[in-house]
């Protein structure tokens, strides 16, 4: 009975065979692992581009400027809802949402916007949008400070915001800081019905009001630095506030 061993020669033979594949396969499967799977693309970036108001220089067409307030409510989201500022380069940014350019256009625009964005990150696109910008008010009234007003306002809306005038204020002689720059109004002759009392504020706008005597340059350059560093103050709040 032949044996079932193989013999010698031919267990030379099978191992130079298995060898020889194998040292064609080796190198063929160090090159499959070698080869990086296809890359994967990430979804394309939600975007919202917003035409800019013509009438931005204008408050009476609602147009948004820097430093203004959004009081935004995304329904059933509290993390989306709160507070922003727009910033000085005119963005709104909403954390988890996205900006976009919000200076320049209408607060109905910019709760449009955020619909898109809402919906591009298939979150429900109910939000609604309040703007509010913020003026202050300096000198000889009741109380002076920081307001958070509608848009639109007007220099005598403001005057009664604050609670009205002291018994030592020079209303002829008022001056409203906006930009680094002061422009001279006459409150006394807007409270008998002078166009100034009509004149719209702006986000950051400073209403001084001085005593019985003139509004001397010093006083100018106290007011702005304190209107400055209210404006400051009120920045870093908000943004404690978001967070």
């Amino acid at each position: 009975m032949p044996s079932s061993i193989p013999d010698r020669p031919t267990l030379q033979r099978r191992r130079l065979t298995a060898a020889a594949i194998a040292a064609v396969l080796f190198p063929l499967g160090l090159a499959a692992q070698a080869v990086a799977p296809p890359a994967v693309l990430p979804p394309p970036a939600c975007a919202v581009t917003l035409t800019t108001d013509s009438t931005v220089g204008d408050r009476v067409g609602g147009a948004l400027r820097s430093g203004d307030l959004l009081k935004i409510a995304v329904f059933r989201n509290k993390e989306l809802s709160g507070d922003y500022l727009i910033d000085s380069q005119g963005r709104l940014v909403v954390p988890g949402l996205g900006e976009m350019h919000a200076a320049g256009v209408t607060p109905g625009q910019v709760e449009n916007g955020l619909r898109q964005l809402l919906a591009c990150q298939g979150i429900r696109p109910d939000v609604s949008v309040q703007a509010q910008i913020r003026v202050s008010v300096l000198g000889e009234v009741r109380n002076p400070g920081v307001f958070p007003v509608d848009p639109g306002v007007t220099l005598l809306q403001l005057l009664t915001a604050a609670g009205g005038e002291t018994q030592r204020a020079d209303l002829s002689h008022a001056t409203v800081i906006r930009g680094g720059k002061s422009y001279p109004v006459n409150l006394q002759s807007a409270l008998g019905g002078g166009s100034s009392g009509g004149i719209i504020l702006n986000s950051n706008d400073v209403l001084v009001v001085p005593k019985r005597g003139g509004f001397t340059r010093e006083d100018a350059a106290f007011a702005l630095g304190a209107a400055s560093a209210l404006v400051t103050v009120v920045n870093l709040i908000v943004t404690l506030t978001r967070h």
